[in-house]
């Protein structure tokens, strides 16, 4: 019985690290159909967020037996406000931006979260974490600095993604208790209703007309983005925690902003400047140091 549970662990390993794969593979795709769908940010949001509420009730309703309700949506509040105004900023911002600026510049989140974390909730935090940070920052600015004379760059981009990640890191404190002793269905059946319906009134004053702005061409996109990394993603992520450890987990997510960046190139035809990759993997280099710190301090 022993060996074939010490057979089962690395079979179990592998199809854990084979789903967190998919995941980064995913997740770093999204940016890049974004821009495929030739369409506003702000629509994109919206109705892939009207997609994935129907999605994730539907999930809640087969696997749970039971339909949303309001003890579900009321602590879901403040992270969903959070959750649909962070998708909004970034959709808008990587249309009007390169997909490498606006991922690297997305990826800065742990430098945000990890004092947080410190102040809000007493979690240890080791300087050295910090430090590291500057060297992500410095990195970052390479790249932002030495985008390709392309017109495809702008700061007015890069802003709707600096606003984004203070958004995703306000979801990621706010959902801290929301994700304990909930399934990911109950809380994604909650979040993104609440997230659709503060992206209704951005669509509508902040970009009037929007909205309706829909093609054919679109709706493909927008439901690959609904499918791929509003559902399958998260469900993956679900299956790979329960055999790849945290640690390992926030190791490999590292990587997900230079994938993002060479399936702009591929698909998109986007251009980056050598000097732009080691800005690139400065900022891998100091998420990765930020990473190990972190992890050291809570062990």
């Amino acid at each position: 019985m022993r060996a074939v549970i010490a057979e089962r662990r690395p079979q179990g390993r592998a199809l854990g690290l084979t789903a967190l794969v998919a995941v980064i593979a995913c997740f770093s795709l999204g940016s890049t159909l974004v821009k495929l769908a030739h369409t506003p940010g702000v629509t994109v949001a919206f109705w892939r967020m009207i997609l994935c509420s129907f999605i994730w009730i539907g999930i809640l309703r087969v696997t749970e037996r039971r339909w949303l309700a309001w003890s579900d949506i009321r602590p879901a509040m403040v992270p969903g406000i959070a959750f649909g105004l962070n998708i909004t900023a970034f959709f808008t911002g990587v249309t009007k931006t390169t997909v490498a600026s606006a991922e690297f510049t997305g990826a800065l989140t742990p430098l945000i979260v990890v004092p947080l974390g410190a102040i809000l909730f007493h979690e240890r935090l080791r300087l050295g974490a910090l430090a590291f940070g500057l060297v992500s920052l410095v990195g970052l600015a390479i790249v932002l600095f030495n985008a390709p004379p392309t017109g495809e760059f702008s700061w007015g981009g890069v802003a709707w993604i600096g606003a984004a990640l203070c958004l995703w890191a306000t979801y990621l404190i706010t959902s801290r208790n929301l994700r304990k002793g909930r399934s990911v269905a109950a809380v994604m059946a909650a979040i993104t209703p609440i997230a659709a319906v503060v992206t209704l009134p951005v669509g509508l004053f902040v970009f009037p007309g929007s909205l309706d702005d829909v093609t054919w061409r679109s709706v493909i996109f927008i439901g690959v983005l609904g499918v791929l990394t509003g559902t399958v993603a998260h469900g993956l992520m679900v299956f790979a925690q329960k055999s790849v450890p945290i640690g390992v987990i926030s190791m490999l997510q590292v990587s997900q902003p230079a994938l993002a960046a060479l399936w702009s190139v591929w698909l998109l035809g986007s251009s980056i400047a050598s000097i732009q990759v080691l800005g690139m993997a400065l900022v891998i280099a100091g998420l990765v140091a930020v990473t190990v710190q972190t992890q050291r301090a809570r062990e």
